[in-house]
């Protein structure tokens, strides 16, 4: 299914019924990393997977996607849909929406999962590594784009099977999506200050062999997230729903049958 925002078509799914589940992707993939996760809700719950503006079958922008705009894009897919409350799961890049969802729409979020993120903004060092990542999109393609992050975004040991299905989501990323997403997120919000001030059932999943957002990461989310708990999950990298869909699908059906 589509629907037109502030010029931008976005592309989307939704299954199941129930209670609303708002599944937000990681970068630089779309909605279909979600589909093991899909495949468990569905039977119980209402499940919306878009594509974020600039990735999968979206429209891509000619301007920077930054986070509230697309935090923006989903509120209103949302209200489209006329659903007032959503569980909202977001991975990494989904993890920076979903802070701006509780940010500008906190009524719209009833329950909260943030998987291999943070709150912190870049550092001028990793401003910076964006700038040149998207300047390498835009001049080598997204091939260039999966040799340099597949190491980052999966365990060494990653199966074969994920790593292709990862490089194949990369691959099929128009350039231009990739540079504005990288724009976007180099000059998001440092979201810290509204942790303490999460009062949602909150749950959040790590990789132990994340290297981007690391254990550690995850464990200060959850010291400054009053009654978060955490899960982390063993032989995965930066995409555990991919790596170890099992035990994400298990850690996420707990958590949601307990709220």
């Amino acid at each position: 299914m589509n629907f037109e925002h502030n010029g931008i078509n976005l592309a989307y799914t939704v299954r199941g019924s129930g209670l609303p589940i708002l599944l937000v992707h990681a970068f630089p993939l779309s909605g279909a990393m979600w589909t093991a996760q899909v495949h468990m809700l569905e039977s119980h719950y209402q499940v919306i997977v878009p594509d974020l503006r600039g990735f999968g079958q979206s429209s891509v922008p000619t301007t920077p996607s930054t986070m509230p705009i697309m935090a923006d894009d989903l509120y209103a897919l949302l209200t489209h849909l006329r659903l007032q409350k959503v569980v909202v799961v977001g991975l990494s890049m989904g993890g920076y929406i979903a802070f701006e969802l509780l940010r500008h729409y906190p009524r719209m979020v009833h329950a909260l999962v943030l998987a291999d993120t943070r709150a912190t903004a870049d550092t001028p060092e990793a401003q910076a590594a964006r700038e040149t990542n998207a300047q390498i999109a835009e001049t080598q393609g997204p091939a260039a784009i999966a040799e340099l992050m597949l190491p980052r975004l999966l365990a060494p040991d990653a199966n074969p099977e994920v790593v292709a299905q990862v490089r194949e989501m990369i691959l099929a990323t128009a350039p231009a999506g990739i540079a504005a997403a990288l724009r976007g997120m180099a000059v998001r919000a440092d979201a810290t200050e509204l942790l303490p001030y999460i009062r949602v059932p909150t749950l959040l999943i790590g990789g132990e062999q994340d290297v981007l957002t690391p254990p550690t990461v995850m464990q200060e989310l959850q010291n400054a997230i009053d009654g978060s708990s955490l899960t982390l999950v063993p032989r995965a990298g930066h995409l555990p729903n991919l790596e170890q869909a099992e035990v994400f699908n298990t850690a996420l059906l707990k958590f949601l049958h307990r709220i």
